[in-house]
């Protein structure tokens, strides 16, 4: 059996703190796959100009409900109603599609997953620009779907006018049974270099 990955993997404390709230929202509703209507409003505003909720189609496709004013202008435009593969290279694509597939082999086809990923795109400067995504999923109550909220944060500033052009295949992918406990690996990176950027602006 594989040693459990126990090591802290968050850059962001923002996305620590969207971490926290889901799982609070999930004990204190006693419910494994919380409905999105059961997470507090004032609790979650912080946090929606970085949140892009995304539905899955029939035809195993995944499109963008909503798509977040921050992530309007990381992305220079707004994606609600566009495919997220839309930006992807073809490798990108591909990738995401195998993560998912090796997810529902090792946990069932049943199984509701959660994702945290590295990624890195391309800017309209040419620029590299690394960005964190923390995937939780919800239950839609109109139509009982689940649909999958995702806070996404540049690790990076952007300058005047900047924005991502072409995304490239995550450099790190997690996955995880969001019905289970919350894995150890879920919280601060003590190295984060956010956490180093602040220290030294301070």
């Amino acid at each position: 059996m594989p040693t459990p990955d126990t090591t802290p993997v968050l850059q962001s404390p923002r996305s620590v703190a969207y971490a926290d709230l889901w799982y609070k929202v999930r004990a204190l509703n006693n419910n494994p796959l919380p409905a999105k209507t059961e997470i507090p409003l004032r609790s979650l505003s912080p946090f929606m100009p970085h949140i892009a909720i995304v539905q899955h189609t029939g035809d195993g496709r995944a499109r963008y409900t909503l798509f977040g004013t921050a992530l309007v202008s990381l992305f220079g435009r707004d994606l609600t109603g566009d495919y997220v593969e839309g930006p992807m290279t073809d490798e990108a694509r591909a990738r995401l599609i195998a993560s998912r597939a090796a997810f529902h082999a090792e946990h069932g086809a049943d199984a509701t997953f959660g994702r945290w990923t590295i990624g890195e795109a391309r800017t309209n400067t040419g620029r590299l620009l690394e960005f964190e995504n923390l995937t939780f999923p919800c239950r839609e109550i109109a139509d009982g779907s689940v649909r999958f909220m995702s806070f996404v944060t540049g690790l990076a500033t952007l300058d005047y006018g900047e924005g991502i052009v072409q995304r490239y295949p995550d450099r790190v992918v997690k996955m995880f049974n969001a019905s289970g406990p919350r894995p150890a690996w879920m919280a601060q990176d003590p190295d984060a270099e956010c956490l180093k950027s602040a220290t030294n602006a301070a």
